[in-house]
């Protein structure tokens, strides 16, 4: 069997914990509750572990700029947390929803907890920028589909109230499958895809 297929398998297994019990989610909330008084930063990068593995100050060159991601989370995951976000916060760059429709959530469910954090944002004083959840690399199109129908909501969604969408799909994933010279297990991005995201960001920072 392809190891990297064998590596997504065992990525799904490890989401059957709820995010709240998540020994890593914890801690790393409790690490941003600890930062949250730092008043210096105006951007940050909320999402899963994709984003929480990409090194953003040095890929943007920016020290205005944090990083808020955190491994295996969910959309629910995140709406528990805005509330630990830093002072004088600008801009939040999303990018969430993988692990929930690998966890079997309905793309309803999905995109309403969605909504939820764009209106929380919003309700802090912080600008939403979406940025469109990444397809992954697999022989089941089952999930992509969901994927796509998941980025035609937010694209719809983002028009309809005037919230900048980012499609980092044209780039990353441009036939709906995340493309093999960007990721090492199908699903997390590489050096390169992060090289590739960056310069999309840096367009729109």
């Amino acid at each position: 069997m392809n190891s990297k297929i064998i590596l997504i398998g065992i990525f799904i297994l490890s989401l059957n914990l709820s995010i709240y019990a998540n020994t890593y989610y914890q801690h790393k909330v409790s690490q941003f509750q600890q930062l949250s008084k730092q008043a210096n930063k105006n951007i940050v990068m909320i999402g899963d572990s994709i984003t929480d593995r990409g090194l953003w100050s040095e890929l943007t060159n920016r020290n205005n700029i944090i990083n808020r991601g955190i491994s295996g989370d969910t959309t629910s995951g995140v709406l528990n947390r805005l509330n630990n976000l830093n002072l004088n916060l600008q801009q939040a760059f999303i990018m969430i929803g993988i692990n929930d429709l690998l966890r079997g959530q309905s793309i309803e469910y999905i995109f309403d907890n969605y909504k939820k954090i764009i209106i929380k944002l919003k309700d802090i004083g912080i600008k939403p920028v979406i940025q469109s959840t990444l397809y992954i690399r697999s022989n089941t199109k089952t999930i992509n589909q969901k994927v796509e129908k998941l980025n035609n909501l937010l694209c719809e969604y983002a028009k309809r109230n005037k919230i900048q969408f980012i499609d980092l799909n044209i780039k990353l994933a441009p036939n709906n499958i995340l493309l093999e010279k960007y990721s090492l297990d199908g699903l997390h991005l590489n050096g390169k895809g992060y090289i590739e995201w960056s310069k999309i960001l840096q367009n729109n920072l």
